[in-house]
């Protein structure tokens, strides 16, 4: 649905504000799961933020127990999507992570999280020696590697066909979906959510669920609910090349200068490069700078693609959360009643955002928090029980 309908009044149980992947995921299981009435209403068209902006990646290796515990779940049900929900997920595709390190330091710090944690998870990684490297992997320059970590559980996925997966399911079970329909106002009376509105859309409606990415803790929240959520957006620009004959055969990231370089099932060169800078609401576009950054790493770590051609850039924004770099759900004792969020995955929304709507849902529905997703309450952030996450790439 989009401009130029005049004014529609509807009433619901569930308002779901943005329809990126975590959006409409959690409008799909509030329908299925909880039998709620939903209407999604998104400032743009859906899918327009970060879930189609993405490197299409998936990882279970994270830095600490809850994150790590979070995502070995939520793979699990990234990897179930294609048959729940129809559509086929571009195959997905465990290639896994490898990690590169210049430093003694670095390896041995991998070295620690795969004795203390990994492991013990069922998730471990191998630690490769450079002549380890070059045998495995004989396209990556060793020059300044100490070592790498390889982690043969993580993969690759395609975002637009489970974004568009969520998005007809979710048609079909009702969910009304509006775009171009951006909240301007959210009705409270005696500490509780009456009403939810745009310019052209008013709901009655006792819950609102914010899931609008790196707009999640903007003005609207501010203004009509003052909460001041720590979620900030950062600008990442992202490449990918022509295709070539299968060369690159894992997710290669350089730790030292946070490259990234994979290659897609159709044989074009994916990555990208963090340079310094980027925070806020910077204009969607691409810069000389990042491109031949890019560029020149790229080459010095995989000379063999000197002379392929790149075809397009584009960029995105990942929604932080500065204080400890995760995600945050649920909703806070002390907002108004009715007020939910599940937003700030800090770049790694679309592997976990899927797991955690259904677990949002599921609490909205029924009022009990499920054990995993309890760190992640936004409480946190004023009680100081932060979920410190130092593997962001």
């Amino acid at each position: 649905m989009s401009e130029g309908r005049g004014l529609i009044s509807l009433t619901a149980d569930a308002v779901v504000i943005g329809a990126g992947i975590v959006g409409l995921a959690t409008a799909y299981y509030l329908a299925r799961r909880g039998g709620f009435s939903v209407v999604v209403l998104e400032k743009s068209y859906v899918g327009s933020g970060s879930s189609t902006r993405n490197a299409g990646r998936y990882r279970v290796h994270f830095g600490n127990r809850e994150n790590t515990e979070f995502a070995i779940r939520a793979i699990r049900k990234l990897e179930s999507l294609s048959g729940e929900l129809g559509w086929n997920g571009g195959v997905f595709e465990r290639a896994g992570y490898l990690w590169l390190a210049r430093r003694k330091e670095v390896l041995e710090h991998y070295g620690k999280l795969n004795e203390q944690l990994w492991k013990p998870m069922g998730v471990p990684v191998q630690i490769l020696t450079v002549d380890e490297l070059r045998d495995r992997f004989p396209y990556i320059n060793t020059q300044g590697i100490v070592g790498a970590i390889f982690g043969p559980q993580d993969g690759a996925f395609h975002h637009d066909y489970l974004v568009m997966g969520y998005y007809e399911r979710s048609l079909d079970l009702g969910v009304k979906v509006f775009e171009y329909s951006e909240v301007k106002n959210i009705g409270i009376e005696n500490g509780r959510v009456t009403s939810v509105s745009s310019g052209d859309v008013f709901v009655r409606t006792k819950n609102v669920i914010f899931t609008a990415g790196a707009w999640t803790g903007g003005e609207v929240m501010k203004r009509t609910l003052n909460i001041d959520i720590p979620i900030k957006p950062a600008r990442r620009e992202i490449g990918i090349t022509e295709p070539v004959r299968p060369l690159i055969n894992t997710y290669v990231i350089d730790t030292e200068t946070n490259l990234y370089v994979g290659q897609t099932m159709r044989g074009e060169i994916l990555g990208s490069v963090e340079l310094e800078g980027g925070e806020g609401f910077l204009p969607y576009g691409n810069t000389f700078t990042w491109l031949t950054t890019w560029a020149r790493e790229t080459v010095k770590l995989i000379p063999s693609l000197r002379n392929i051609r790149v075809m397009r850039i584009w960029s995105g924004y990942y929604e932080m959360t500065p204080p400890d770099h995760s995600h945050v759900m649920g909703r806070s004792s002390t907002w108004p009643e009715g007020v939910y969020v599940l937003s700030g995955f800090s770049g790694h929304g679309f592997m976990l955002g899927p797991y955690a709507a259904e677990l949002l849902a599921r609490y909205i529905a029924d009022g009990v928090v499920d054990p995993i997703m309890k760190p992640f309450l936004p409480d946190r952030f004023a009680t100081g029980n932060l979920i410190k996450e130092l593997l962001v790439i």
